[in-house]
């Protein structure tokens, strides 16, 4: 009995794990310690995104909920058309005409296929055979307490992207701060847009950079 609670607990623990893969987290974060806490009041919102849908969804998506806290963010593709890709020199013309004190880039640097397998398992005490010598012989406790439990194995796939996004200084052009944040819906950019926008405000937040 504790074998088959056991192997129950197993299959719940990963449920629960699987269900929870579907996720946009906060891996870690660096701030420059040799430049000034600078807390900008206007960001150009720079994503770096080969698909234009995509550069176009995060970029509304961050600098909206910048701008719900109090920061005046503008979306890069308001300066530079999405069909225009965002090199060294559209920045920099975005950037000056933005006024901006700081950039703010999302770039996906890495995109995994990640499985899980749960293996199957099957209690041994039900009998392998009916007749003609178990059959005969068992009552209903007897067929009770040979109940054997089948299970099969679990196999579940999903992407796993890693995100990085940093803020530039333009005064300086210095690193002011970077964050690495994975997800494991990366296909859905608005869920994933949104779940990052917050992560990006509380982590600034917290470094006293808002």
């Amino acid at each position: 009995m504790r074998q088959i609670i056991t192997k129950l607990l197993c299959l719940t623990v990963t449920a629960l794990f699987l269900s929870s893969c579907a996720t946009t987290s906060l891996v870690d974060t660096w701030r420059n310690p040799n430049l000034p806490v600078l807390k900008p009041h206007k960001v150009l919102v720079v994503g770096i995104f080969k698909n234009s849908d995509n550069r176009r969804v995060y970029e509304d998506i961050i600098a909206n909920e910048l701008n719900l806290h109090k920061v005046e963010a503008i979306p890069s593709h308001t300066l530079v058309p999405v069909e225009i890709k965002m090199g060294q020199q559209a920045l920099k013309e975005a950037e000056k005409e933005s006024g901006a004190e700081a950039v703010l880039t999302i770039q996906t640097i890495k995109v995994e296929h990640q499985t899980i397998v749960q293996p199957g398992y099957a209690t041994p005490l039900y009998p392998d055979y009916w007749y003609p010598g178990a059959f005969p012989s068992w009552d209903l406790n007897g067929y009770y307490g040979s109940m054997r439990y089948n299970e099969p194995t679990y196999i579940s796939s999903y992407e796993e992207a890693k995100i990085q996004v940093n803020l530039f200084d333009t005064r300086s052009s210095k690193l002011l701060w970077a964050a690495t944040i994975t997800t494991s819906e990366p296909r859905n950019i608005v869920s994933v847009s949104k779940d990052l926008a917050a992560i990006i405000v509380r982590s600034l937040v917290a470094e006293g950079l808002m």
